[in-house]
């Protein structure tokens, strides 16, 4: 996998429009499969499946975000709401309640730019972050070609002239084929601290 200029980032995000009331449906039905119990994974799940979602933390961690993005399909999400607890679906739904992030893919190339521009305030110096993950397993889905897999999660942050943040909670991340391999489609953060405030939310999780 090539990695793409922050030029290339923009032009293949031009076309981000597939956001409407049929995705938000989707979203909310994934709020049900996740509250399920899930089952471990077997190996070869692990290899095709965990694999991707802990090479997403280690490029997050090592800041290559332009390889990050290319992990994601062209109508992908990713998600973190402003609530935790997925008892209720209406406490979660984007569609009506504000959330931490809620980005397209054109969002996405914009995060990244803003990320390289070396200029944005919040990341003066910036972020680096350590993922700690565990818990895999995955969740019944009726949606042919897509595997949901839940995790539980620790990220510890560090800036300069900053204590060390820690957040903590558990991923949501479907999973389907596209271009011959395994890409992220959607990804939910429910944040153990969501409902309270924190410092600098401006790095991806």
């Amino acid at each position: 996998m090539s990695t793409m200029t922050l030029n290339e980032i923009l032009a293949d995000a031009l076309h981000s429009y597939y956001i409407n009331d049929a995705y938000y449906a989707k979203l909310r039905s994934d709020l049900t499969d996740w509250a399920q119990i899930g089952t471990p994974l077997t190996e070869q799940e692990r290899q095709r499946y965990e694999s991707v979602i802990l090479h997403e933390h280690w490029l997050l961690d090592q800041q290559a975000f332009e390889d990050w993005y290319q992990l994601y399909t062209n109508e992908c999400v990713y998600w973190i709401p402003s609530a935790s607890t997925v008892n209720t679906i209406d406490a979660l739904d984007p569609q009506r309640h504000v959330t931490e992030a809620f980005d397209d893919r054109r969002r996405m190339a914009d995060r990244i730019v803003w990320l390289r521009t070396g200029i944005a305030s919040s990341q003066l110096p910036k972020s680096h972050t350590a993922h700690i993950s565990s818990g895999f397993v995955r969740i019944p889905s009726d949606v042919a070609g897509e595997v949901k897999i839940r995790s539980q999660f620790v990220l510890h942050e560090i800036r300069g002239g900053h204590p060390i943040q820690t957040v903590c909670g558990w991923m949501g991340h479907v999973l389907v084929e596209q271009e011959g391999a395994v890409k992220i489609d959607r990804k939910l953060v429910a944040l153990l601290d969501a409902n309270r405030a924190r410092h600098n939310p401006t790095y991806l999780i």
